[in-house]
Formats: structure tokens, C-alpha cells, sequence
């Protein structure tokens, strides 16, 4: 166990490998105890420091401590080191220092799985250095003492071509020529046999040099002033020190180095460790593979080769330049370097094969470039950069590098900027941060430029850098410049990718799917697809994840955006740009409009062609492809919502005003199902304001409509008012006679909002009759509704029963399910106070399972209400779980409406329940917010189960309720009279606790307001 620790000295061995190496494949079941038990045994016998406890296994803290492979190390690098200084006694001296510590087979009394996994390795280091040492030999003249240790080496060792080298070189030296070309024979013979191969290219030209004698072979022989003769030898040992510098300012990245560091030193012994770093250019690969690098470089004392791999003008470099760059580094004569690629990585790898070495390959292009760059001896590791992730590479660890968050962002800046240049105001160098995209690079150059002003001047940069036409601009600092690190990227790519990238910077959108590409550039989705993989694997557009609908998303780093719209506006003239434009709205009008009529049914009105001279719409999709991305149209408009805002916005801000009004349209019907309210003003207003710019009579009215509508839901029925009566006035003038009676339908429901029944009354049968001279079954279930909604308010029963039942007829032939399952609802209510309870019941059901289906939970916590009244009153025990999980969405969504309602539904459960008490507050709580709109029967009904809840008690106070009540269904459909409420409210005020008796209920309606 002792050597198991000591071959991982300042590492952790795992508990796992312990248990390995003691035992094999058949552990005891006390193994663990028992490694234990030896770690208490060491450190009872060394000291208690000498071993300490880390994660799941044990590190071993040599500190002053020695041991003989470590002593061989150490003296492995002085001789290195005085090589690279011309001392070549001293280093001979060292190498057989080194070599002494090695006395019979290693690890001789170790367990078997102890020798068999790292014997092998230990036998390769020390064949490695004892090849160097006799090359130092062969270049201090002493060829003829080496001549019978080098027989029996290549005969214990046949294979190793370096070894045959140095002794055919020392017979050569010897005079011994035949015997050096028969040395050679034989392993070329032996190499065929063997392994069917011919000897290596640096074997085979230390054959031609004996077959002609060449000069470079014997040992020179100058005057003192004579520059020296180059003398063949296959390798002169160096020690490289390659890596750059690190930086001082390096910041954040600590989990990556942490990563990069364990993978580096605790890796499979028995195999290359190698991590592949990816991520967009600018990202700060190279800066935290150096840092990680020098880390970790003490632990591999042959060196450190690091080379870019990309040339000034950023072309990929050729792996054979790469490769004779490593093997000068490493002392190989200019003639001993091969031409061929092959060869030469063959020659990378022998002399690599022993050694413990990290090599460092920035900015890597592809996988068949680092390819012949990889070491063949597990001793070494290999750390890569790129932009895009080499998943070729076998067994490597992938690492990929995103940019800065905010905190390491701001750090940076501060780090290079100045704490004095930033104090006092942390919210301004946050937006620095957040206008660089918190890109490592770009959030640099910014620190760097801000180091360059006086103080205060942060907020004139800032400003500066807010400017989007100039940021890429701004972003520059000597030789660091933003839109040069991503034009390498943007070079590489092919004519098709490059149209892609550029296009798609018009597209100013949160995120968007693939399909987005076909209508940008006239092609095939899955043609569209392919050309987003090649940007995201070039590390130009990133993935944001997968939608609800199921589609991927993809989204610019917003300076990669900036580059690409330049790149546009350079590349393509403004009447392309915009065309490319007008067709992905279009793109997304097809496919909202699409998604639209699937969940509401029919239109109300198809809209008449737009007036010529408008561009013809580009029809980008087959049926197929419409089928395939919106196949379930509510979680594709829940996944492309936000990018819809943004396509209107873009419509009206490139004078696509048609386009921008009817993508607007198509979006309501959605919206209003998620109760969306802030997006739906958002988008109509925009929408609303172009079409007026525009003069476009149809659009104006379409948005007044839809944005009246809202008003009266958000409880503002003035202003929808004034907006529907804009509306109408346009249709008139159009004689379109379906979008006529919408409006009547929105006038007739702000006017009984406001307490007007009568006009509002006349209002709705209005729209009933214009709307039955249409064809539009949606526009008649609209008016039916509303017909039947005022019947109910006025208390007539019959008719409000034969509108519903009407309207949830022409809902169902419209094909609109939310405008059928509404009507259910509302007849489920006026059948509940008719004293139909079955057939309430089946209706509010039926309701209740078309909301939940259509996911539209405000409406489905209504109906789940109205079920829960008519439960309690057939005495089902079921009702409560209706009514909590109604009242439970209803809390939780904190909606603009219903909550007076609601709270007379729970006083309704509480009384049921016999806790008179919280049934009082409840009911009082819902006549103070019912008391704010028009007296209608939920107010009358809540005052009606007060007076029976307090008659228990006090049928003094019941007498007074029952007069307030009676006033109160006088002003039914006008504005409850303040003075009436305050009275009741003060009466709850006032009362005194008793019992809490259980009360009957009596059949009293429940109707949330239509909206």
C-alpha cells in the first residue's frame, strides 16, 4: 500500500484503487476497514502529517521525504538541464546518478495487480533515460566502451529502433562498418517477421549515412576557432518550456481548472489523458488552458510543448509544420526530421515514449489536425483548444467554455479598470458587463478602454457602448479586437453557411427554431436545419435549449449578432435585407395564422386581400411542414410567444404594418386563453400604431376591436368603449357585417359593465340579428353569449337558459372550444338556479374538462367553482375538492377578476362545514368587491346567505340585511349605492360571535362576469 501511495505522491489514490492493488478482483468484505487500519499502522510509523485524508481516498504529503524514484527524477532533469547548457560530463554524471537508484526488478515485492499496472509504465521511463544517457556517451566519444552494453540491450530489446541505432552508430565509430550494417539487417528482418514492417525513416537514413560514409557521422574534428561540424545523432535531449505566460488578472474559471487539473494528473495511467477546451471565439479558451497548464507543469518534468494552430492570418496550420516545430523543440537535428507526415508523428511518438510531458494545442481547427499531434506514451497529456468540439477525439474529456456571468464580469473589469475608476457605481459597470455580452474578450477590451479615461468618465463610455451601430467600434484595444476574433470564424464557413449568418442577424428575436432559416433563404426546413447545425457547431450561434412544442432554440451572442447584421449590410443590398425580412414574417404569419384557427375554430371574418402594391406573401412552407411544426398549436404559440412579440415589433419597425396587425390578430386568441393581458396590450398597441401610420383603414379597426376587448376585461369598459365605437365606425364604412357584430358584442358587455342592462340589452340583439345575416358561426355564438350573459344579470331565467343552450351550439359548429366550453359554464349557472342540479352538474363538468384541456385554468378554477356549488347542494362530499383546487389556482394566478365570486363559493363551503364564523368573513370580503361593480345577482345572492348565516344568531341583524337586500335588488343592473354596502359591512362589523350552527343552503347562483 505504502508504494502504491508513494507512485501518487501529492495526489489521491482512491479507496477503489487501494482496495485493488491489495486485493485484486476478490476483495474481503473488510476491506475498507483494513486500509484503515495500514493508514493508522504509516502513520503511527512516519507521522501522523504524512498521510492525510482527502475526498474518498488518501494523499501522501511527502514534504522533506525522499525516495529513489523520486531521487531518479530529479536527477533526469539536472542532466536534462545541463544538456541544454553544453555540460555533457555533468549531465553524464547525473544520468548514471539517476540510473543507480534502480537496483533489480521494480516494485519486486509488490502484490501482482500493483506490478501489472505500473511495472510496465516504470520500465519504459527508465529504458528512456537510460537511451539518453547513452547518447550523451555517444557524443562525449565513447563508442567503443558502449559496444558491448548496447549488444545486450538490443538483444534484450530487439525492437527498440533507437537502441539499434546507437549501437550500428558505435560500431560504425569503431570501424566496425559490415557489422553496423548487419546490425541493421537483422532488425529490418526481424521488424518483417514480427510485425510485417519496415524500419523507421530515422533507422533507415543512419543505414544510407553507413552505406556512403557520410560525413555527419564521426565525431568532428575542428580547430578551436572553427564553428562546429554537425555530427549525426538521432536525438539531442532538451527539456522544452513552451507555455506562454500567464496573466495576471486571470479571472473566475476556478471550477474549470479544477476540472482540467484532476483530469491532467489523476487520469487512466494506462492511457493518453487528453481534454478538448470548445467555445466561441472570444470566450477565453487559450487564457484558461494556459493557466491550468502552468498549474500542473512541475508534474511533468520532460517539459511543456505548446504551439497555435492557426497561422498569423488565422488559417489553419498544417499538423506537418506543427509536428517539425515539436521535434526541434525536442533536439532533433533539421536532417533527422522527415518530410512526410507520417513519419514524422511516428518520430513525435517515439520520442515521446517515455516521457512525462504536457503538450498544449490552442485553437485547433479539427480533429484531423491535433490527430498526429497526439503522443502515443500514457506519461504525457494533452490539452486542447478550439472553437469547435472535436467529439472525433477518442476518450477525451470535453470541456466546453461559455462566457463570464455578471460577478465575473464586473471582476475583471475592476481587476484591469481600476477599483477608483468603477467605486460608486457598480450599476454602470454591470451594464458595460451586460452591453459585452459577458464575452470574456469583449468584457477586456471594455476594462482596458475604461483604464484609458479619467475618472467618471464610465458613464460616457457606457453610453458610447450602447450604441449598437457602434459597438464592434468601440470594442477594440491595440491588438484585441472583437470583430476580428469572430471574422476568423465567419471565413471558414462555406457560401451557403455564410448567407445564413449574416441573414439571420436581421432577425432581432429572444431566440428561434431551426424552421426560421427555410423562408430566409428559400429553402427546405430540413435543408435549414443541416446549415443551423454547421453555425452551431462553428461556435457562431449558440443553443438555448428545447422548447415545449419539442424544437431546439437557437439565439446569437448578441455582438455575434452585430457582426452578423454588419456582415449583412456590407454583403447584401437593403432591398435583399428587407426581402429576406418579409419573408420570415411571413413565415411566421403562416404558421400563427395556422395555429390560431386550430385552436379557435373558424375566423370570424376572413380578411379581404391586402391593396396592390403591397409585396405578394412568400409561401415558404409545404402543408406537411405547417403540419409537422405546429402540430400541437398551443405549446408551439407557448414556445414561439416571445419570439412573436419581437416579429411584430420588427414588422412595425420596418413598414410592415399589414403583416404586423394580422400577426398580431392571430396571437389573441392565445393570449387571452393564457390571460396574457401585458403582451396582448403590448403587441396590439404596436400593431394598432402602424396600421395608423399606414392608413390602413382594416387594421386600425381589427386592433381597436381586439384592444376594446381587453379593456373590458382589465375593468375599464370607458375605454373600451371609446375604442369599439372607433371599430365599428371603420367596419360600417368597410361593410363588413361579421366584424359589426363583435363589435356590438364588446359595446353590449361594456355597458353592462357599467350597470346599463337596457342599452346594453338592445346592443346584443343587435349583434344577434347582423350577426345570423353572416356566415360566421363564431360571430353568432359571440352574440348569443352576451344575449344570454344580460338575460342573466336582469334574472330571466328561461331566455338566459335558451341563449346559452344556443350558444354553446354555435360554439361547438364554429369549432371554437374555449367559446363552447364558456357557454357550458354560463348555462351551467342558470340551470343550477332553475333547480336542474343534474343537468348543471353535467354541463359545469363538461366545462370544467374542456378548460383543463385547453389549459386555460382561471376558467377551469371557475367551472371547477360552479361544480363544487351544485355538488354541495346534492350533499357530495366531492365538492370541497372542487372548490379548494378552483380557489387554490385562483390565489396562486392573482387575477384582475372573479375573486368576489370566489370568496362567496368558499363562505358557501365553510357553512356547509358549520364554521359560521369564517363563513361571515368570506361573505364580507366578497360583498366589498362585488359592492365595486353593478348590483348583479352574485352581490344579492352573497347578501342573501349573509342575513341566513346571521339569522342563526341574530334575527335582528338578519331583519336589517333583508331590508339592505331588498334596496339592493332594486338598482339590479346599475351601480350598487356606496351607502348601501358600507351599512352592510358595518352591520358585520358589529356583530357579536355566537354559535356556529350549520346552515341549508338555498339555490343561489354563481356567475363570474363575462369577459
Amino acid at each position: 500500500m505504502l508504494a502504491a501511495l508513494l507512485l501518487r505522491s501529492e495526489h489521491v489514490v482512491p479507496v477503489e484503487r487501494l482496495v485493488a492493488i491489495l486485493w485484486g478482483e476478490s476483495p474481503p468484505p473488510t476491506a475498507v476497514a483494513q486500509i484503515q487500519k495500514c493508514v493508522s499502522q504509516l502513520r503511527g510509523e512516519f507521522g501522523p502529517e504524512l498521510i492525510v485524508r482527502s475526498g474518498n481516498g488518501y494523499r501522501l504529503q511527502l514534504g522533506e521525504h525522499r525516495f529513489d524514484l523520486l531521487t531518479f527524477d530529479q536527477a533526469v532533469a539536472d542532466a536534462r538541464a545541463a544538456l541544454a547548457e553544453d555540460r555533457r560530463l555533468d549531465a553524464l554524471e547525473a544520468y548514471c546518478a539517476g540510473l543507480a537508484q534502480w537496483r533489480g526488478e521494480p516494485l519486486a515485492d509488490g502484490t501482482d495487480e500493483l506490478i501489472r499496472t505500473e511495472s510496465p509504465a516504470l520500465e519504459e521511463r527508465r529504458i528512456g533515460v537510460l537511451m539518453e544517457r547513452i547518447e550523451t556517451e555517444l557524443a562525449l566519444g565513447r563508442h567503443g566502451e558502449l559496444v558491448s552494453e548496447l549488444k545486450a540491450l538490443v538483444g534484450e530489446q530487439p525492437l527498440r529502433e533507437r537502441l539499434r541505432g546507437q549501437l550500428m552508430l558505435a560500431l560504425y565509430r569503431c570501424g566496425r562498418v559490415a557489422d553496423a550494417l548487419a546490425v541493421y539487417q537483422a532488425g529490418r528482418t526481424l521488424l518483417a517477421e514480427e510485425l510485417g514492417l519496415e524500419p523507421g525513416g530515422e533507422l533507415q537514413r543512419l543505414h544510407e549515412a553507413i552505406l556512403v560514409g557520410g560525413p555527419g557521422l564521426d565525431l568532428p574534428r575542428k580547430a578551436p576557432d572553427e564553428a562546429p561540424e554537425r555530427v549525426w545523432s538521432p536525438i539531442v535531449p532538451v527539456v522544452p518550456a513552451q507555455l506562454p505566460p500567464s496573466i495576471a488578472d486571470f479571472t473566475g474559471r476556478t471550477d474549470h481548472v479544477g476540472r482540467i487539473r484532476e483530469t491532467l494528473t489523476t487520469g487512466d495511467k494506462e492511457s493518453l489523458a487528453l481534454v478538448a477546451l470548445s467555445g466561441k471565439g472570444g470566450v477565453g479558451k487559450s487564457t484558461l488552458a494556459v493557466q491550468a497548464a502552468r498549474r500542473v507543469a512541475a508534474q511533468f518534468p520532460d517539459g511543456q510543448l505548446y504551439i497555435r494552430l492557426r497561422t498569423a492570418d488565422t488559417r489553419p496550420l498544417d499538423p506537418l509544420v506543427a509536428l517539425k516545430r515539436f521535434l526541434r523543440a525536442l533536439g532533433v537535428g533539421e536532417e533527422g526530421i522527415p518530410d512526410d507526415l507520417e513519419e514524422c508523428s511516428e518520430l513525435f511518438r517515439s520520442r515521446t515514449a517515455s516521457s512525462r510531458m504536457l503538450i498544449l494545442l490552442d485553437d485547433a481547427v479539427s480533429e484531423a489536425q491535433v490527430r498526429p499531434l497526439l503522443p502515443g506514451s500514457p506519461g504525457c497529456v494533452v490539452l486542447i483548444t478550439s472553437r469547435p468540439r472535436l467529439t472525433g477525439l477518442e476518450s477525451a474529456t470535453h470541456l466546453d467554455l461559455d462566457v463570464f456571468n455578471a460577478e465575473e464580469s464586473g471582476a475583471l473589469i475592476e481587476r484591469i479598470a481600476g477599483r477608483h475608476r468603477v467605486a460608486g457605481d457598480e450599476a454602470t459597470t454591470a451594464e458595460i458587463a451586460r452591453l459585452c455580452g459577458y464575452l470574456p474578450l469583449a468584457v477586456r477590451i471594455a476594462a482596458a478602454r475604461l483604464a484609458q479615461h479619467s475618472q467618471g468618465g464610465i458613464t460616457r463610455f457606457a453610453r458610447r457602448l450602447a450604441d449598437e451601430r457602434r459597438r464592434l467600434d468601440v470594442l477594440v484595444s491595440g491588438d484585441l479586437e472583437v470583430r476580428a476574433t469572430l471574422a476568423t470564424g465567419y471565413r471558414e464557413l462555406g457560401p451557403r453557411e455564410r448567407e445564413a449568418f449574416c441573414l439571420l442577424g436581421l432577425i432581432d428575436a429572444p431566440d428561434f427554431a431551426s424552421w426560421l432559416l427555410a423562408p430566409l433563404l428559400r429553402i427546405t426546413i430540413d435543408e435549414a436545419e443541416d446549415l443551423i447545425e454547421e453555425l452551431v457547431s462553428t461556435q457562431l450561434l449558440d443553443v438555448v435549449g428545447c422548447d415545449v412544442a419539442g424544437q431546439t432554440r437557437y439565439r446569437y451572442h448578441n455582438l455575434v449578432r452585430l457582426y452578423a447584421k454588419e456582415r449583412a449590410d456590407a454583403e447584401y443590398s437593403q432591398a435583399q435585407c428587407r426581402e429576406a425580412l418579409a419573408r420570415v414574417l411571413d413565415g411566421w404569419l403562416t404558421l400563427s395564422t395556422t395555429a390560431a384557427q386550430r385552436i379557435t375554430g373558424e375566423r370570424s371574418q376572413e380578411w379581404p386581400a391586402a391593396p396592390r402594391g403591397t409585396t405578394e406573401r412568400y409561401d415558404a412552407f409545404d402543408r406537411s411542414d405547417v403540419d409537422y411544426i405546429v402540430e400541437d398549436p398551443y405549446l408551439w404559440f407557448e414556445a414561439e410567444r416571445p419570439a412573436l412579440a419581437s416579429a411584430v415589433a420588427m414588422a412595425c419597425a420596418n413598414g410592415f404594418g399589414r403583416i404586423a396587425w394580422e400577426l398580431a390578430d392571430s396571437t389573441t386568441g392565445f393570449l387571452e386563453l393564457r390571460h396574457l393581458y401585458d403582451d396582448w396590450e403590448a403587441g396590439h398597441r404596436l400593431a394598432l400604431a402602424a396600421a395608423d401610420a399606414d392608413g390602413d383603414t382594416l387594421g386600425v379597426g381589427v386592433m381597436s376591436l381586439r384592444l376594446a376587448n381587453l379593456r373590458c376585461i382589465r375593468k375599464d369598459p370607458e375605454a373600451g368603449l371609446e375604442l369599439v365605437d372607433r371599430a365599428a365606425a371603420l367596419f360600417e364604412d368597410l361593410g363588413i357585417g361579421a366584424l359589426r357584430s363583435e363589435c356590438l358584442v364588446i359595446r353590449a358587455g361594456a355597458l353592462r359593465a357599467l350597470g346599463r342592462l337596457g342599452p346594453a340589452l338592445t346592443e346584443a340583439t343587435r349583434a344577434t340579428e347582423l350577426a345570423q345575416e353572416s356566415p360566421s358561426r363564431l360571430a353568432q355564438a359571440l352574440a348569443a353569449r352576451e344575449l344570454g350573459t344580460i338575460r342573466y344579470e336582469q334574472g330571466r331565467w328561461e331566455p338566459a337558459s335558451a341563449a346559452f343552450e344556443d350558444a354553446v351550439r354555435l360554439g361547438r359548429l364554429a369549432g371554437n372550444r374555449r367559446e363552447e366550453a364558456l357557454a357550458l359554464r354560463h348555462w351551467a349557472v342558470v340551470l343550477r338556479h332553475r333547480g336542474e342540479l343534474q343537468e348543471a352538474r353535467e354541463k359545469a363538468e363538461t366545462a370544467l374538462a374542456a378548460f383543463h384541456e385547453l389549459g386555460d385554468r382561471p376558467y377551469e378554477a371557475f367551472s371547477g367553482l360552479t361544480l363544487g356549488l351544485c355538488l354541495l347542494e346534492l350533499r357530495d362530499p366531492a365538492a370541497r375538492r372542487f372548490i379548494e383546487e378552483g380557489h387554490a389556482v385562483l390565489r396562486d394566478m392573482n387575477l384582475e377578476f372573479g375573486m368576489g365570486e370566489l370568496f362567496y363559493v368558499l363562505a358557501s363551503l365553510e357553512l356547509a362545514d358549520g364554521h359560521l364564523d369564517r363563513a361571515v368573513d368570506r361573505l364580507a370580503q366578497s360583498i366589498r368587491l362585488l359592492g365595486a361593480e353593478p348590483v348583479h345577482h352574485v352581490l344579492l345572492s352573497a347578501v342573501e346567505l349573509l342575513c341566513r348565516a346571521l339569522d342563526a344568531e341574530d334575527r335582528a341583524a338578519g331583519q336589517v340585511l333583508r331590508l339592505e337586500l331588498t334596496e339592493l335588488a332594486a338598482c339590479i343592473g346599475t351601480p350598487a349605492p356606496a351607502h348601501r354596502i358600507d351599512s352592510i359591512l358595518a352591520l358585520v362589523a358589529r356583530r357579536v360571535t355566537g354559535r356556529n350552527p350549520v346552515v341549508t343552503l338555498s339555490r343561489v347562483p354563481v356567475l363570474q362576469p363575462l369577459h
